[in-house]
């Protein structure tokens, strides 16, 4: 089976109760979620399928952010940028 791996910087913020993973790059995948974990599984799925949209239109897939880049813009303090790595593969 052939693998394409793609990684992506991801703010991830919890607030309420809740977990939000953002992708500066690709906010038509940023998710929201009460279980970190779910949030987590669910932004690499989100990651993946925006892809796959963007390419299948024949549209620019833009490159990943340097996450040093993106943990350099924060503005809150209890957020933190973590690479989340999908497998086009797969879906």
């Amino acid at each position: 089976m052939n693998h394409k791996l793609v990684s992506y910087p991801a703010v991830i913020t919890k607030a309420a109760g809740e977990t939000t993973v953002h992708f500066p790059d690709l906010p038509d995948a940023d998710v929201t979620d009460k279980n970190y974990y779910q949030a987590l599984m669910r932004a690499q799925i989100g990651l993946a399928i925006i892809i796959i949209d963007l390419e299948s239109h024949h549209e620019p897939v833009p490159k990943p952010s340097n996450p040093v880049e993106v943990n350099a813009q924060l503005t809150n303090p209890d957020a933190k940028v973590e690479m989340i790595t999908t497998d086009l593969d797969e879906y």
